[in-house]
């Protein structure tokens, strides 16, 4: 294996503003003569590039410089984050190579010099508050309740129990499960709203033992207890739905919005609707049972793995989807599959609540694979990166994407599972 630790210390010097030798000079130069290395030391300067590789090394533990970190995340996340002692899975590319080694090594020896050339009890803290304080993180577990008379519960996993009495109902707030219980029958139907903002999800229970999970950007109106001979909800946005099985009673979801109205009957299965106004159809995915698509005078069926598309044009049905794409946002991973950057960019929109600037042309090339959306915004700006061969930038809230390159030599396409 290569020695990298002559480099290594030189590039910690360069980093913290030390002055070079000229023998250190010179090899310095030779290093970042090429571009990659140049790029990953330009890169390696950034405060939020240094906290991603922090948490990446197990060991690093300087007099609890690792609970800081973990205690800062947790109060800029509102949840509970670990810096755990494991391998961390890299998407798109492997990363055991000579460059990479440097980086993390050079992470430990500059919080390292840090800590014992500074004070102890103020400066370090500081540092990595203030460099905790600037990553933007993923979505988190909250949303907005709206009760029949107007009024506004504001939710979130920690608020837990009985939240309101709605007519015959009881919504209740169970580790982050919004959930109702019929306690007698009511005279009057009641409607309550749950809405999900940007870098929001939340998951609900209705009445009839029915399961939805609301991805960011989502909102679903329902009766607090279903009454009559059918179960009708109306959702925007996209949302998982579980039905609970009743033969006698139809569970139907109606779509508005600029492409609708769409209902989608069912009496008891598990199907996707993603329904968000920006996207060009709405799309109703089937995984188990069977569904009844209604648009005006169009009716169709699908049968599990079918894919129904509701535009301005004329509705089709898509055979054999790949469901598992499909619903791997509720899972908690993004999953592209020959995906325009476009698509790319607004699923980051929606789960980070950033603004995306696109510098000149935009890129081309589809993108495939996976990741965890438990990922902050750098770390998946650099597994984007390590696919497209584009160095994605982060200014604020703002995620730069570059112009496409003339030459794609570069992109690497390599995934690790």
């Amino acid at each position: 294996m290569k020695d990298n630790s002559i480099i290594n210390e030189i590039i910690i010097k360069v980093v913290i503003g030390e002055a070079l030798t000229s023998t250190e000079r010179t090899m310095y130069d030779e290093f970042i003569a090429d571009e990659g290395n140049r790029e990953l030391v330009e890169k390696f300067k950034n405060g939020d590039y240094q906290l991603q590789k922090l948490k990446e090394i197990h060991v690093i533990d300087v007099d609890g410089g690792r609970a800081i970190i973990e205690a800062e995340l947790n109060r800029n996340y509102g949840k509970q984050v670990d810096i755990q002692r494991r391998p961390t899975r890299k998407i798109f590319r492997d990363v055991a190579t000579s460059a990479a080694a440097v980086l993390v090594i050079l992470t430990a020896a500059i919080f390292l010099w840090r800590y014992f050339n500074h004070d102890k009890t103020i400066k370090v803290k500081e540092e990595v508050k203030t460099i905790a304080g600037k990553i933007i993180g993923p979505a988190q577990r909250m949303a907005a309740l709206t009760l029949s008379d107007g009024s506004n519960i504001l939710l979130d996993s920690t608020k837990a129990g009985q939240l309101a009495q709605q007519g015959g109902a009881v919504v209740l707030n169970n580790n982050g499960t919004l959930q109702y219980q019929v306690k007698t029958t009511a005279p009057e139907v009641l409607y309550n709203t749950l809405t999900t903002a940007y870098a929001q999800t939340y998951d609900i229970v209705l009445a009839d033992g029915t399961k939805a999970w609301l991805n960011a950007g989502a909102s679903i109106k329902y009766p607090v207890t279903f009454t009559g001979n059918e179960r009708k909800v109306e959702i925007s946005g996209e949302v998982y739905f579980e039905v609970a099985h009743n033969q006698n009673k139809p569970f139907i979801v109606h779509v508005s919005g600029e492409k609708g109205p769409i209902d989608v009957q069912v009496l008891g299965t598990h199907f996707n609707i993603n329904a968000y106004d920006e996207e060009a159809v709405i799309k109703t995915t089937l995984l188990e049972g069977s569904v009844q698509i209604k648009h005006n005078d169009y009716q169709t069926l699908l049968t599990p793995g079918q894919q129904s598309q509701v535009g301005n044009g004329v509705p089709q049905v898509i055979n054999k989807v790949n469901v598992n794409a499909v619903v791997a946002w509720k899972n908690g991973v993004f999953s592209f599959e020959n995906a325009d950057i476009d698509v790319v960019m607004r699923q980051l929109i929606k789960w980070y609540d950033i603004e995306v600037i696109y510098e000149g042309t935009k890129p081309s090339d589809k993108i495939s694979g996976d990741m965890q959306r438990s990922l902050t915004l750098p770390q998946v700006a650099e597994n984007l990166e390590f696919m497209t061969g584009l160095h994605f930038r982060i200014e604020g809230r703002k995620l730069i994407v570059p112009a496409a390159s003339p030459d794609n030599s570069q992109k690497n396409t390599k995934q690790s599972k």
